[in-house]
């Protein structure tokens, strides 16, 4: 029986198309799933809110915000997988404290997936994963204008009044019988391991001094800060609106 030509060219340019269709289709999902990038929100119970980048199946960083705080990265590297089939990521907060994000999904990530991210002296956070950032984490707080105004005293008679504005501390003022006042402009330095914001300044452009917000960032009324000035020792303060 005979197989006429054009059919056979015809059914040849079929069979053809469709295999490249078949490649193309198959590239193309590679491809997609090489570039797979997800973000995962959460926040700590000290006001710190992240975001962990997954990117080529792995987690590789997590960005951290907090109002009033510079931003801060956290390059993360896999450390090891736990009992339970979940890869666990490390890397650090500021250099120095430690971070941990454990994938609860056991690798394969996707909308609505979880993470825990853990921070030394932090506690533990479980944060949901989506294809955008900012689609699953927790509201920020309205940033409302609030004033405090934490009152306290050094050992040598200087007392003083650190001024809350912003969600920040920006100054302290100074006063002693007897002496002309005086006024420290406060900086951001850093968060200690307890996730407490530290300033820095000095008193009359010479001897430094510290603030350290034990309230975490979070002041109000009854917060306290620690506020320490070189040669003259260390001194609690507490704040009122």
């Amino acid at each position: 029986m005979g197989i006429n030509l054009n059919n056979l060219q015809g059914c040849t340019t079929a069979l053809a198309t469709g295999l490249l269709t078949i490649g193309l289709l198959v590239v193309d999902k590679q491809s997609a799933s090489a570039t797979q990038q997800l973000f995962c929100d959460g926040r700590m119970k000290n006001g710190w809110a992240y975001t962990a980048e997954f990117l080529n199946g792995r987690f590789t960083q997590i960005r951290w915000q907090r109002s009033g705080q510079p931003p801060q990265t956290t390059n993360l590297t896999f450390s090891s997988t736990n009992a339970q089939g979940q890869p666990i990521y490390t890397g650090a907060f500021q250099a120095a404290t430690t971070v941990t994000l454990v994938d609860l999904s056991g690798g394969n990530v996707q909308s609505g997936s979880q993470i825990s991210v853990r921070v030394e002296e932090w506690g533990s956070s479980v944060g949901t994963c989506g294809i955008s950032t900012g689609g699953n984490a927790p509201p920020s707080p309205p940033l409302i204008s609030q004033r405090f105004f934490c009152d306290g005293r050094m050992k040598n008679g200087w007392a003083y009044t650190a001024e809350f504005s912003d969600r920040r501390f920006t100054l302290i003022r100074w006063q002693r019988s007897g002496q002309p006042p005086q006024t420290t402009n406060l900086t951001f330095s850093s968060t200690n391991a307890q996730g407490q914001p530290i300033y820095t300044g000095a008193f009359q452009a010479a001897t430094t001094v510290t603030l350290v917000d034990l309230s975490g960032g979070n002041v109000r009324p009854g917060s306290e800060v620690s506020i320490g000035v070189e040669e003259w020792g260390w001194s609690r303060g507490r704040c009122r609106r």
